[in-house]
């Protein structure tokens, strides 16, 4: 059997750079799994050679980890003939037997020695000068203001839990695919479409994680309206309750497009033509049998006559209108997604639901406000 090994390098140019900044070389390697570890050095040092072109090529100068995605997700190193070993027993374990390697630069252990900074800049063959803080030819105008910056900006402890989670997912979901236009892509075990991930949405997915590892975790991402193209969206379980309401909403979109035209007719008009004694008759069970007033419970939350507003996610209404967690775990529970489907609530759907009523009466204020 072949293993295909997708490579991610990194020169020592790219690790001077900030985390978020760094971009890789990307490329792959196909190898019988029976060649020994010395062969893999080799191939390996010959697509390092090809891609970074640095002036000094020695394995001892790169840091490689891989990662199998669904069987191996923590990184291990892959320095020795046993490493090797492991990641083949893993790597068969696949229909398709792949690995993804990450390979990185060795920083230089002295930053202030101007000298070491060139030798490294010049070992990757790297030509963004810019990259180089620490060099000679640096402006020092430039110099201090990155100082500065780097000074002025704190990093809390939830920024730093969020930034880690973002490298783990940004390392698990690492796309090598040929022809892929996103470094980092989502693939359904049940889908084989991808779904590129862009900052925006590692950003969410990482807050979620970190929130709350049952919203979100390592391989599963949060119900967020940025993931609602997801490909196992489509056959997500939905709730009784909410399939109802838009069972009724699509009834009513779904109705004949032909004008309907009413005319309203006083009684009066057809009393004249029956008798007194008939017109009595008749006016009287027609005040008796109006329409039943609707009661409080039957009432939608949507105030009679009030439009609809801007269109939120269930996070985004309930964080706007400062509903509690109880609210929003009860609505999520029952499948409802944001105000699309909340305004097709009844208010005795909140009690089946088990609301009390001081979040009953939250929720009335709260699509009141929404409502214009």
């Amino acid at each position: 059997l072949r293993v295909t090994y997708y490579l991610a390098m990194f020169s020592e140019s790219q690790m001077r750079k900030p985390e978020k900044q760094r971009k890789s070389v990307n490329t792959f390697l196909s190898l019988s799994s029976d060649v020994d570890f010395d062969t893999l050095k080799a191939q390996v040092l010959q697509k390092i050679c090809e891609k970074l072109a640095p002036k000094t090529l020695a394995y001892e100068n790169y840091s490689i980890e891989w990662t199998i995605p669904r069987i191996q997700t923590a990184a291990m190193s892959l320095s020795s003939s046993a490493d090797y070993k492991f990641l083949i027993d893993h790597a068969l374990k696949q229909k398709n037997p792949s690995a993804n390697v990450v390979i990185t630069s060795h920083m230089c252990s002295k930053k202030g020695n101007p000298s070491d900074d060139g030798g490294h800049d010049s070992a990757d063959g790297d030509s963004e000068k810019s990259d180089g803080s620490d060099s000679d030819n640096q402006p020092v105008k430039k110099k201090s203001k990155k100082e500065k910056k780097a000074k002025g900006f704190v990093e809390t402890p939830l920024n730093k839990n969020i930034n880690a989670k973002i490298q783990n997912l940004q390392n698990r979901w690492m796309c090598s695919k040929p022809g892929c236009s996103s470094d980092h892509c989502f693939v359904h075990p049940e889908h084989p479409e991808h779904f590129p991930l862009g900052h925006e949405h590692l950003s969410v997915w990482a807050a979620a994680w970190n929130k709350d590892p049952t919203l979100a975790d390592l391989d599963t991402p949060p119900n967020h309206h940025k993931f609602n193209t997801l490909p196992s969206k489509n056959n997500a379980a939905v709730s009784p309750l909410l399939s109802r309401r838009l069972a009724e909403r699509n009834q009513v979109t779904s109705g004949p497009t032909s004008p309907v035209i009413n005319f309203n007719i006083p009684p009066e008009l057809f009393n004249s033509f029956r008798p007194a004694t008939q017109a009595a008759d008749v006016r009287g069970p027609t005040m008796d049998n109006a329409h039943p007033p609707v009661t409080q419970d039957q009432m939608l939350l949507l105030p009679p006559g009030a439009q609809h507003g801007a269109e939120l996610t269930l996070d985004e209404f309930c964080a706007k209108y400062t509903l509690s967690d109880g609210v929003r775990t009860k609505l999520h529970e029952n499948g409802y997604t944001g105000t699309e489907t909340i305004t097709f609530i009844v208010i005795s759907e909140l009690k089946e639901m088990g609301f009390k009523h001081g979040e009953i009466a939250a929720m009335k204020a709260a699509v009141k406000r929404w409502s214009k």
